[in-house]
């Protein structure tokens, strides 16, 4: 007796595909099933005519919860670029959020923000430093978010960002704290790579 196996589908619309005796497709047909969203297969009735699916004896797979999921999510892949946007912007503004403070509040903030460059032994001009990398930051969160020379911003936040990572790398705290600073490092080189994507005044 011929066999319908189900090709694939979302809840609610089941595609199903006849499979002759030799094993080859003979032919397609679009079920429509209200009574169960899972994977199933069924046989046909005698002489091969297509019925209704509530006659059909309907079998349940195994795993059928899985593969439902999977084909329900996969209309996400065409919005990569706007998975690569949000990436884009947010990071961004939480460069802004964090670093521009630093700039508007004066010389005592700059030379606290540049202390961290005694890490790279450089023991002098801290409000410079501090100055420079809260610009840089600013900076680099505006242009990430916009896309315009994107990967020169990048650069400028990774900067700021590695600056970070060697001084809390170089303190006797917890590991657990430089976990932030490295994930944002390996997040900020793989940009670089990347691009930023269409969305972007670059569109590269």
């Amino acid at each position: 007796m011929p066999l319908l196996t189900e090709l694939g589908g979302l809840e609610m619309d089941f595609c199903y595909k006849h499979v002759a005796p030799n094993g080859a497709p003979a032919f397609q047909h679009r079920l429509f099933n209200r009574a169960t969203t899972s994977l199933c297969s069924a046989e046909l009735p005698p002489g091969g005519a297509v019925d209704p699916p509530h006659l059909f004896v309907l079998k349940s797979a195994p795993r059928s919860l899985t593969v439902a999921l999977m084909a329900a999510l996969q209309f996400l892949g065409k919005y990569r670029e706007t998975g690569l946007l949000l990436i884009r912007a947010s990071l961004g503004l939480i460069f802004i959020i964090l670093i521009a403070p630093v700039l508007w509040k004066g010389q005592g903030s700059w030379e606290h923000f540049g202390s961290a460059m005694r890490h790279l032994d450089f023991h002098s001009h801290y409000k410079f430093w501090g100055f420079l990398g809260a610009v840089l930051g600013c900076a680099g969160g505006v242009l990430m978010m916009l896309g315009l020379f994107f990967r020169i911003g990048v650069l400028f936040a990774l900067a700021v960002t590695v600056v970070e990572l060697i001084t809390v790398w170089g303190s006797r705290g917890d590991f657990h704290a430089r976990i932030p600073a490295l994930e944002m490092s390996i997040l900020l080189l793989s940009l670089l790579f990347i691009g930023p994507g269409k969305y972007s005044v670059d569109k590269s």
